[in-house]
């Protein structure tokens, strides 16, 4: 006991040396402090929280915050805690507190920070490559610029940080936790991100290529304009997030929940949305060509003015979702319910849509030409104006829908359901039409032949069919 006393006397004389301004005096405290840490494992707690002690009160002075670099000194205590292999050994499992200390640029390269107090620390472009990090309190910290290539900062509480800027390229952040930190345009590609709390966080033109945020909460984040693509977000939660003009091309957002997201001019071109949640998400002016969106919830989303070129939306929900004017054209679109949305000048040219739900849907004017549409459910549906030449309507349901001035040459109407549909003014093939919907078994036939006859009418300097509504008189002699 009377050499551990001697000894703690020993350290605090040497660590008031290190206050001398005399260097060669300041070197050899450290080299004697060093010596007892290394001579007595009862002593090394002691030594490490005072030169810790040292660096806190000198870096956060006033006249130390203007430094562009540590000082020699500073560097060269960091060095032997935190850097050095020959001599970190001497402090291993030792939690360092530098809190509130400034080390901007500091050297700290494959440093062992391990549950290290590091609150509202100033590591501005300091070089962390490869440092270990984890478990360590971050919050507030300064890390703008800093290198934090392929570190390990697993279950680091970053909340708050700002990480404008930085390197974290290859990076471990699993579990941690960065809630409200600032990411602006750092570089997080190929960082393992998963199960990262990122709720809040400001990731406007960060950079994810190649990153793995599965199951990361990026609720409410800012990631606009960042480039992520081919990231994986499976099960992440990016509820209310800000995805506006990102780059998602190719990305796996499988199972993520994106509901009442912004999309606006987003490109999801290729990217998998299977079983996605994107109700009341903005998607209008997305680019989603080639995206899988199959099981997606879509409900109440904006897709008004998107490109789902070639998408893939089997059984996927689009109920009272907002397609105007969007272009579908090719998709592949089967048994979705697509109930009270508004599809009214939609492009949907060669859309499989068979088997889907179309109840009180609005598709005024929208382009259904050699549209697959069989078994689908038409029920008062408003099809008035469009076209629907060469689609297929066969068993499909159109009872009491709205198909005035609907264009149905060519159409495949073989056991389709037209009871009692408006058809007054559609454009039909030719004045037995009505005679060969009987042959199709068409439902509602009789009802057709009694109300429509087929005119010639004139149009853009071309004869064509119409169905006419008979008068009063004439269809009583019917």
């Amino acid at each position: 006991m009377e050499k551990i006393f001697i000894e703690e006397q020993n350290i605090k004389c040497l660590t008031e040396e290190l206050e001398s301004i005399n260097e060669v005096i300041n070197i050899e405290a450290v080299v004697n402090l060093h010596r007892i840490a290394r001579e007595s494992e009862d002593c090394r707690q002691s030594v490490f929280d005072n030169l810790c002690g040292y660096i806190r009160k000198t870096t956060s002075a006033e006249e130390y915050q203007n430094r562009e670099r540590p000082s020699i000194k500073i560097q060269s205590i960091l060095s032997l805690l935190f850097t050095d292999e020959k001599e970190v050994i001497v402090y291993r499992e030792l939690h360092a507190d530098l809190h509130e200390s400034c080390l901007q640029r500091a050297n700290m390269k494959g440093a062992d920070l391990t549950k290290a107090d590091l609150k509202s620390v100033n590591l501005s472009k300091a070089n962390l490559k490869g440092a270990v990090l984890r478990g360590a309190d971050l919050s507030k910290a300064d890390l703008s610029k800093a290198d934090l290539s392929r570190a390990d900062l697993r279950g680091a509480y970053l909340k708050g940080a700002d990480l404008s800027g930085a390197n974290l390229k290859g990076a471990n952040l699993g579990k941690a936790n960065l809630r409200g930190a600032n990411l602006n345009r750092a570089n997080l590609s190929e960082t393992d991100l998963n199960g990262t709390n990122l709720s809040g966080a400001y990731l406007c033109e960060t950079y994810l290529g190649e990153a793995n945020l599965s199951t990361a909460n990026l609720s409410k984040a800012d990631l606009s304009r960042a480039d992520l693509r081919v990231v994986n977000l499976s099960r992440a939660k990016l509820s209310e997030a800000n995805l506006s003009d990102a780059n998602l091309r190719g990305t796996n957002l499988s199972e993520a929940d994106l509901s009442k997201a912004d999309l606006r001019g987003a490109n999801l071109r290729g990217t998998l949305l299977i079983k996605t949640n994107l109700s009341e998400a903005n998607l209008s002016n997305a680019e989603l060509s080639k995206a899988s969106l199959c099981k997606a919830d879509l409900r109440n989303a904006d897709l008004s003015g998107a490109i789902l070129k070639h998408a893939i939306l089997n059984e996927a929900d689009l109920t009272a979702a907002n397609l105007s004017g969007a272009d579908l054209s090719e998709v592949n679109m089967r048994e979705a319910n697509l109930s009270e949305a508004d599809l009214s000048h939609a492009n949907l040219f060669g859309a499989k849509m068979g088997w889907s739900f179309f109840i009180r849907t609005n598709l005024t004017e929208a382009n259904l030409s050699k549209a697959d549409l069989s078994g689908a459910v038409l029920s008062g549906t408003n099809l008035s104006g469009v076209n629907l030449s060469e689609a297929n309507l066969s068993e499909a349901n159109l009872s009491k829908a709205n198909l005035s001035k609907a264009n149905l040459i060519n159409a495949n109407m073989n056991g389709t359901n037209l009871s009692p549909a408006n058809l007054n003014g559609a454009v039909v093939d030719n004045m037995d039409w009505i005679k060969r919907l009987k042959e199709s078994k068409c439902t509602g036939v009789d009802d057709i032949e009694r109300k429509y006859e087929t005119v010639i009418v004139k149009k853009d300097g071309k004869s064509v069919n119409l169905l006419h509504e008979k008068s009063e008189s004439h269809k009583k002699n019917s």
